[in-house]
């Protein structure tokens, strides 16, 4: 039996708002909230991975949303009920099960400026440098503008942090870009070279990415072969230390 992704979306909204009180789940609450009947609550809680009387960690709601977003439900009818943590979260589940790995929150330093990455993801040829947004609306001119400075100075000093960071023995070529992942679908995929994606359109994204990423703003940096995003962040930050000293 097919889910409908508006009652799935009624049920999830419900199970945000009882959880978010770190109140434990009841069906019936549910039920009552969402106005479906208990039998229909709880086969689409089945569908979410949610059990009767537990009372859910961040990681659980992360999870829940996303299988929600499975069902067909509409990532900006999402917007109200994620925060920040959540939001930058669900980026990194969907960009590992896009066969990126992906590290979230990341902080560092080059030349006495801060850079902070809410997810920065690598599949081995690309580093997708992103910013999540919890916009639920159309973004305006000079908000856009906003955005793609922030990004082309963050880039920039990224790309310097890692050529200070690592030589050029048994290295590669990678190909750093910025994006911009939010809620609401926008008007258009790239803004002046700058991607500008919706959660919903995240994988059609990434495929754009990934065949065109000439076309966008990029930046080149040598990288070592076999180190994983982890060992690259790690170095990154030790690096980010040691200049702060």
């Amino acid at each position: 039996m097919q889910v409908r992704p508006d009652i799935a979306s009624r049920i999830l909204e419900a199970v945000l708002k009882i959880s978010a009180s770190n109140k434990p789940i009841s069906i019936r609450e549910i039920s009552q909230i969402a106005l479906t009947s208990m039998d229909e609550t709880r086969r689409i809680l089945g569908f979410l991975e949610i059990e009767e009387d537990a009372v859910l960690c961040e990681n659980e709601r992360v999870r829940a949303i996303l299988n929600a977003l499975r069902l067909g439900v509409d990532a900006s009818s999402l917007a109200r009920y994620l925060d920040w943590r959540e939001f930058e979260r669900l980026a990194t589940l969907l960009l590992g099960e896009a066969g990126y790995e992906a590290e979230w929150n990341v902080r560092l330093s080059y030349s006495g400026r801060r850079i902070q990455v809410d997810v920065l993801a690598y599949n081995g040829s690309i580093f997708l440098v992103m910013d999540c947004k919890r916009w639920n609306r159309p973004l305006t001119p000079s908000a856009e503008l906003r955005i793609r400075e922030g990004q082309e100075k963050r880039l920039c000093l990224l790309k310097s942090l890692i050529e200070h960071s690592f030589g050029q023995e048994n290295s590669k070529i990678v190909y750093l870009i910025p994006a911009t992942l939010s809620l609401y679908r926008p008007s258009k995929l790239i803004i002046d070279g700058f991607i500008f994606a919706s959660l919903d359109k995240l994988e059609g994204a990434l495929e754009y990415v990934e065949r065109s990423f000439f076309q966008l703003r990029n930046e080149k940096a040598a990288i070592p072969r076999d180190l994983t995003l982890k060992q690259i962040v790690q170095r990154l930050r030790e690096k980010s230390r040691s200049r702060a000293r």
